[in-house]
C-alpha cells in the first residue's frame, strides 16, 4: 500500500487501535499514533551518545500520551491481549516494514548486526528483515547478555550506587518497591532482569546497568566486532538507558569502528 501523492503533499499511513477490543489495524490515511509511511521513514533520532545514531523504522506521534505506539508493538509480539483486527492489517504493516527496511539499507549498508538480548522473537524478526536487504550481513548473538535479578540487586545495594544516591533518605521505601518488581521477574522471567517489569518510570531510568559482556563467548565474538561497523537492533527505545548501556559495553569490550542503533519504533516526539 503506497501513499497517495497530490502535488507535494502525502496522506500519511499509520495505525489505529481500540482499547476496549484491544485490536490494532492499519490505516492508509492517518498517522496520529504511528507514522508507517515510506516517505517519512526511516527516522533519525538524536545521537544517544557520542557518534551513535539511533534510527527507527516507524515514527511515533509528535503529541499524545505515553501509550502511543505500544499497542502496535504488543500486537506484533502477541502480548498483553493485543492483536491485529485482521491478518490483512498485519500484512500491511509488514509490507511497510519491508519497504522502509529496503530504504534504510541504502542509507546504512547492513554488515555486522548485533541483537539486544530479549525475551521475545520480535528483535530477531527485525534483524532478519533488515539483513535480507544486504548480501554482506552477519548476525551476532550473545555478544552481551542481560544481568540477572541478583546481579542488579547487588549493584543497587552498593553504598555508592546511583539508585541509593538518587533516592537518598527514601532508599528503603524505593528498594521495597523494587523488590516487588524483582519478584515478578523471578516468576515471569526466570530470574533475568527485565526493565519492562519496573512499573515506576523514574525508577527505570535510575537502573542504568542491565547488561554485561558474555565472557563465555567473548573470544569467539571479538574477531567479528573489533574495528567493524556495527548495527545494534532493539525493538523499541524508551528513555534510552538500556541501549546506552549496551552501546557502552560494546565500545569498551569490543572496540568496534562505529555503532548504529536501529529500532522498530522511535521514541515519543
Amino acid at each position: 500500500m503506497k501513499n497517495i501523492k497530490k502535488f507535494d503533499e502525502f496522506i500519511d499511513e499509520g495505525i489505529d487501535f481500540d482499547k476496549k477490543s484491544m485490536k490494532v489495524w492499519f490505516t492508509p490515511t492517518d498517522e496520529r499514533y504511528v507514522d508507517t509511511s515510506l516517505e517519512n521513514n526511516p527516522t533519525l533520532d538524536k545521537e544517544i551518545m557520542t557518534d551513535v545514531e539511533v534510527w527507527s523504522i516507524f515514527k511515533r506521534a509528535k503529541d499524545g500520551n505515553n501509550d502511543d505506539g505500544n499497542p502496535l508493538i504488543y500486537a506484533l509480539k502477541g502480548e498483553k491481549g493485543w492483536e491485529f483486527r485482521d491478518e490483512s492489517d498485519h500484512e500491511a504493516i509488514e509490507k511497510q516494514f519491508e519497504l522502509i527496511a529496503e530504504k534504510f539499507s541504502k542509507i546504512h549498508p547492513v554488515g555486522v548486526t548485533v541483537l539486544i538480548p530479549s525475551g521475545n522473537k520480535l528483535n530477531r524478526h527485525i534483524a532478519e528483515v533488515i539483513m535480507s536487504k544486504s548480501k554482506d550481513s552477519h548476525l551476532i548473538e550473545g555478544a552481551i547478555s542481560k544481568l540477572t535479578v541478583d546481579e542488579v540487586d547487588e549493584i543497587v545495594l552498593k553504598m555508592d550506587s546511583k539508585f541509593r544516591s538518587f533516592y537518598g533518605d527514601d532508599f528503603d521505601e524505593a528498594y521495597s518497591r523494587l523488590e516487588s518488581f524483582f519478584d515478578d521477574m523471578d516468576t515471569e522471567r526466570g530470574g533475568m532482569f527485565s526493565r519492562h517489569f519496573v512499573k515506576d518510570r523514574e525508577m527505570r531510568n535510575v537502573l542504568t546497568d542491565t547488561f554485561k559482556v558474555s565472557t563465555s563467548r567473548y573470544a569467539r565474538k571479538s574477531k567479528y566486532l573489533t574495528d567493524k561497523d556495527i548495527l545494534i537492533i532493539d525493538d523499541t527505545i524508551g528513555s534510552g538507558q538500556s541501549i546506552k548501556n549496551a552501546c557502552q559495553i560494546m565500545m569498551e569490550s569490543y572496540a568496534p569502528k562505529s555503532i548504529t542503533v536501529l529500532t522498530l519504533m522511535s521514541k515519543l516526539h
